[in-house]
């Protein structure tokens, strides 16, 4: 029953804006603009709080450099195996094997499982995805002369990137002590408390009630769907082996692998479509990506109810 009371609540948000969207409650406008409060204003929010609350040791810059190399290794082969694929899918399908910010669907239901507390195990994941995705990526496109090639106008688009801001404006605070410093006095603590809490809350349900509205797979790609599906798996499988390999002490902390099994079996980021649509000339191509990442997320929560059901955290 403990594992049916954490399951129910996604799958009921998931089930909700499914149903949003088939009795037309809201416009697919309206769906975007709620997925851009939670992911472009309220998470960004979640991820300065962590970095300020965070102790920033050691391991936590391995983890994120180790998947800053991994994810670029994972675009260049992916550009490789893309070549199983129909052709008009193979010049996107290396960005789909990317992952940013856990696809927004690892951090709503690791918390729904192991509490906000441990936000900070899943954030080093989410700062290296960030990084692929505003800097890596963009350079990329750049490459393939997609949008601006000059280097003012690219430098200015990272920095002023709301989740740059906040990785950035975190570790600033937190290396320079400013932030213990001004917790010092508890009536500004209980305001930053509060208003962390009010900001980070609805994160998890507007994303999860946005995925379920989203969730759609189209017939005619399945093939497509399904090969890509196995090479982004073979990719984020072998991921999960090397944190078994490297990050021994870590992963045997069942909390902590819980959340590294569980976010590289998570969905490409919504921030990936949005930074390939100069790649995307065909209606076509939209339905795939979109198809795929409903694909991914039905792996993702397959994999969630397994891990709470048979990979106990206590």
């Amino acid at each position: 029953m403990a594992a049916v009371s954490v399951i129910f609540p996604v799958f009921f948000l998931l089930f909700l804006g499914g149903h949003a969207r088939r009795r037309a409650w809201i416009s697919h406008e309206q769906n975007e603009g709620a997925k851009r409060i939670a992911l472009d204003i309220l998470f960004p929010f979640l991820i300065y709080q962590v970095m300020v609350e965070t102790n920033l040791e050691k391991g936590v810059f391995l983890e994120i450099i180790f998947l800053i190399f991994i994810w670029m290794l994972v675009y260049f082969l992916g550009g490789q195996l893309s070549k199983l694929l129909p052709g008009d899918f193979q010049e996107i399908a290396p960005f789909l094997c990317l992952t940013c910010e856990g696809g927004a669907v690892a951090l709503p239901l690791y918390i729904s499982v192991v509490g906000k507390s441990y936000t900070a195990n899943l954030i080093p994941f989410d700062i290296a995805g960030i990084l692929i995705n505003f800097i890596f990526v963009p350079l990329i496109l750049m490459n393939k002369s997609i949008g601006e090639r000059k280097l003012l106008p690219f430098a200015r688009k990272i920095f002023t990137s709301s989740f740059i801001l906040a990785v950035l404006f975190g570790v600033c605070m937190n290396t320079s002590g400013l932030h213990q410093v001004l917790m010092q006095n508890t009536g500004l603590k209980a305001v930053f408390d509060n208003t962390m809490e009010a900001l980070t809350v609805p994160i998890g349900s507007l994303i999860l009630f946005s995925l379920g509205y989203s969730m759609k797979l189209h017939k005619g790609f399945l093939a497509s769907l399904f090969t890509l599906a196995g090479i982004r798996l073979l990719f984020c499988g072998s991921i999960i082996l090397l944190f078994f390999l490297l990050f021994k002490e870590q992963m045997q902390n069942r909390i902590f692998s819980f959340g590294v099994i569980l976010y590289f079996l998570c969905p490409t980021g919504f921030p990936v479509p949005l930074q390939i649509k100069g790649l995307l000339q065909k209606e076509e191509q939209e339905e795939f990506v979109s198809a795929f990442i409903s694909l991914f997320l039905l792996i993702a929560l397959a994999a969630y109810a397994l891990l709470v059901l048979f990979y106990p955290i206590v």
